[in-house]
């Protein structure tokens, strides 16, 4: 629980608050601002600020404001936060700030931005605009710098231009936390929900951020990675109206809360203190950090250890009396220590030296190739956490590779070793016994088992900063698509066209991974919202806003198809609706699809859609209805190619690939060799083929009379032959098959009019390297034309490799169905009646 800390918004001018009294030689430099050239963009795992945007920045700290035409992610325009971080390490975490005025996502829209400078050494931009839906809502934010401040002032000013009043929900901002963890008053970090105090803030790797308000009180509400603020609610403006917010954007010196809370109580004039903190005896593990817990609560505050050369850390926090300990550990605290004001304590801390451990994959020649090892503690040792859950390399209890070996530090103990590699691989593990400042290496051997010859390991649905909406960096996208062994990954940020193959090339991955241009057609922003579709292979246009991507807001869907078919490449353009039943941002629920007749009841449905989001990551809940709209859209001879695909926006707990969709190609070897060509037989294989596999664990193939899936059966007695395979680790008991027709449902302990189903039994046995397979056989007879598809399933979980609860974060789904082993096979129709034809295929 981080402390609660009461800012008073009459305790400080909310300008040079947070800095301590210097003396004349002292003074820092002025502030300035100036465009963004090329080489001084900031780095970091989250940093998109590019040549054109604006820099505000100090000797403390740097603030990114994109330019006009810009933008990322939700936001409609330019004008707004999109980095920030400490002015001598300069790498940001943050994903994105911007107005939000109480229905997600009416915010402003900039069409002028302005700078300068003031005689107090402060520096400002000033963006101007108006409201996302009233035009007669004029907006007005201005950022301000101070010369010596660790914070941004923001200001928004909104005023009715228009003839009649209006009124807001409430007025506040939208964030994107990026790769920071959130942080809020008497909340856990990575909370999820609703939270009322005088700030919200976020805790990355290498920084920390805080948002709190002049008004000394912040109410929002946060998702997984971000968080959406009302300062005031309620708001009215009467004809020729105003109404002015300010809050305060605060950067930390380090990624730990008491970066946050020690800037925030000075902002709030509480006293504060200094604790030195000493180490003795060693480093801290990998993810260790000293814990500060404050007497007579629950609350702790965390201090990183930043410095290489184990010097002490110091931390300012209030006054107060603290315990300390190193977080991850059982140790008895240390203290008490007692925080006089002006002051400075000193704590040791004794500090056992960690081992020094290199990890990595390697085949029988000992050449190294990309995999995830997951840690668990054995014999009473602790499983360790790696700090951060969205990052390739260290995270939680779990280290992606690209292929060299990973370095970490981990506490004396026993530990288990578990190697994986995605579906296709059977896991190899070992248990080590690590001593007190012991050095090893240990490599392991996982085996490919799982015969996939022929299809692409396929996953078309996946999010970076980019879009700013997920937190995870993109060179960290890539190690992870290619440790879980994802051969094909389309980069689908929302509108925004973008590839991630040169960080494919530059990692020495092109043997292993291809990475396709593609956007999510996100209509959000629109008067009118109609949901979420992708398309792929796009065309990045790097001097055009969002890489070219269309224009998306207040259009209807078959204005942005058309386009998207009209452009480069537009033939082979594989248009997919997005998770469908997904209410306001789901296509068929938008637009009222209607499962009886298979159609679109809203004039703004478009049918020339090519594939169908049918298994949506590890959100189980609305698969049965949408493969009943799949089964709805066959019966009405509209065939689509249903899909399954991550939505990852996230690395543990959110795995690449997992759901992942096999696609029938001419060519599924030679991935170094990829070109044009091998592109379009893909999309291909998407939009005429349809032989494709859905699946998290079990790989099928079947044929119907000779016939492959995606391909028409002929006759009125279909033998259906199933061959299942999975690796070791995971089970299968029951193959069924669904027809389009009847009353049967994706509900694996019911079977109703349109199933049949058989037993099997592959059971798993993770210490096995050879592959599980059956087959299975069926005879169907049919009246009419129909289509089927094939279903297998297990019930046994497929964690560790697929972590659950607190493995993952404090907000993730501890929901074991989310992780049973699930296939789907794309649908095969049967021409009964001998015309030729089957259901529009």
């Amino acid at each position: 629980m981080t402390p609660t800390i009461h800012v008073s918004p009459r305790a400080a001018q909310w300008m040079n608050y947070l800095a301590q009294p210097a003396e004349p030689a002292q003074r820092v430099g002025r502030a300035t601002v100036h465009v963004m050239k090329a080489g001084e963009e900031l780095g970091g795992p989250s940093a998109i600020g590019r040549p054109g945007d604006l820099l505000l920045g100090n000797d403390e700290v740097v603030f990114v404001i994109d330019q006009l035409g810009s933008s990322a992610g939700f936001a409609e325009s330019g004008g707004n936060v999109i980095d920030a971080a400490d002015a001598r390490v300069r790498k940001d975490e943050l994903g994105q700030v911007f107005t939000y005025f109480g229905v997600f996502p009416r915010q402003a829209v900039y069409g002028v931005l302005s700078s300068g400078a003031a005689t107090d050494g402060s520096a400002w931009i000033e963006a101007q605009g108006r409201d996302l839906y009233e035009e007669k809502l004029v907006v007005t934010t201005r950022y301000t710098l101070a010369q010596s401040d660790r914070a941004l002032l923001i200001e928004t000013t909104l005023q009715n231009n228009g003839k009649a009043p209006i009124a807001l929900v409430s007025v506040g901002d939208a964030i994107q936390w990026g790769g920071a963890e959130k942080v809020a008053p008497g909340k856990a970090p990575g909370f999820l929900g609703h939270s009322s105090g005088a700030y919200v803030g976020g805790v990355g790797r290498f920084t920390s951020y805080a948002l709190t308000s002049t008004e000394g009180t912040i109410d929002a509400d946060s998702g997984r990675s971000w968080t959406d603020t009302a300062l005031r609610k309620g708001v009215s403006l009467g004809v020729g109206e105003k109404t002015s917010y300010a809050r305060v954007l605060i950067v930390g010196e380090r990624p730990d809360t008491t970066s946050i809370v020690g800037e925030l109580a000075m902002a709030a004039a509480q006293p504060v203190g200094e604790i030195e903190i000493a180490l003795h005896g060693g480093s801290l593990p990998t993810g260790e950090a000293v814990e500060l817990r404050v007497e007579g609560s629950n609350a702790a505050l965390s201090v990183a250890a930043t410095a290489a050369d184990g010097s002490p850390l110091v931390a300012r926090v209030p006054v107060g009396r603290y315990w300390a300990r190193l977080r991850a550990t059982a140790a008895p605290l240390v203290g008490p220590v007692d925080v006089a004001a002006s002051a400075r304590v000193h704590v040791d801390i004794p500090v056992e030296a960690p081992a020094a451990l290199e990890a990595g994959c390697a085949n029988g020649d000992k050449e190294s190739f990309p995999c995830k090892l997951t840690f668990e503690g054995v014999g009473g040792s602790k499983t360790p956490d790696f700090g951060n859950a969205y990052a390739a390399g260290a995270a939680r209890n779990q280290v992606t590779t690209a292929g060299p070996a990973v370095g970490v530090r981990l506490a004396a103990g026993k530990y288990r070793i578990l190697a994986s590699r995605g579906l296709e691989y059977a896991l190899d593990d070992v248990e080590i016994d690590l001593r007190p400042g012991a050095s090893r290496s240990v490599w392991l051997h996982p085996k490919r088992v799982v015969d996939t010859r022929g299809y692409l390991a396929c996953d078309f649905h996946q999010h970076t900063i980019l879009g700013t909406d997920a937190p995870v960096a993109t060179r960290d996208r890539v190690i992870a698509n290619a440790a879980e062994g994802v051969e094909v990954a389309v980069a689908s940020e929302h509108n925004v066209v973008a590839s991630l193959q040169p960080l494919v090339d530059a990692l020495g991955l092109k043997n292993d991974l291809v990475s396709l241009a593609g956007d999510e057609i996100t209509s959000d922003a629109s008067l009118h919202p109609w949901g979420h579709a992708n398309a792929w292979p796009l065309l990045p246009d790097a001097g055009k806003a969002r890489g070219g991507a269309p224009v998306v807001r207040d259009r209807t869907p078959s204005e942005v198809f058309d386009e998207l078919r009209r452009g480069p490449g537009g033939g082979d353009v594989v248009v997919q609706i997005n998770h469908p039943r997904s209410g306001e941002t789901g296509y068929f629920d938008r637009l009222g699809f209607d499962a009886a007749r298979g159609v679109g009841t809203n004039p703004a449905y478009d049918a020339r859609f090519d594939a169908l989001e049918v298994w949506n990551g590890h959100n189980l809940g609305p698969r049965g209805r949408i493969i009943e709209d799949f089964r709805a859209l066959l019966r009405s001879g509209h065939p689509v190619t249903a899909t399954a695909d991550s939505d990852t926006h996230g690395i543990v707990g959110q795995e690449a690939g997992y759901p992942r969709t096999y696609v029938r190609v001419a060519d599924d070897e030679h991935l170094e060799a990829w070109d044009a060509a091998r592109t379009a037989d893909l999309a291909r294989g998407m939009k005429i083929l349809r032989d494709v596999v859905l699946t998290n664990g079990p790989m099928l193939r079947v044929s119907a009379n000779g016939a492959p899936i995606g391909a028409v059966a002929r006759g009125r007695t279909i033998a259906v032959n199933v061959h299942v395979e999975s690796a070791p680790w995971l089970d299968v008991d029951t193959v069924r098959i669904v027809r389009s027709d009847g009353a049967g449902r994706d509900d694996d302990a019911h079977q109703g009019a349109g199933e049949e189903r058989r037993a099997v039994k592959l059971v798993a046995s993770p210490k096995r390297a050879q592959v599980l397979a059956v087959d299975v056989s069926f005879t169907l007879r049919f009246d009419r034309d129909d289509a089927f598809f094939v279903v297998a399933s297990g019930s046994r979980s497929m964690s560790p490799v697929l972590p659950q609860g607190e493995a993952v974060d404090a907000a993730a789904s501890g929901d074991d169905a989310e992780r049973l082993p699930w296939a789907m096979t794309g649908a095969i129709w049967v021409d009964a009646d001998g015309d030729g034809a089957s259901l529009g295929r």
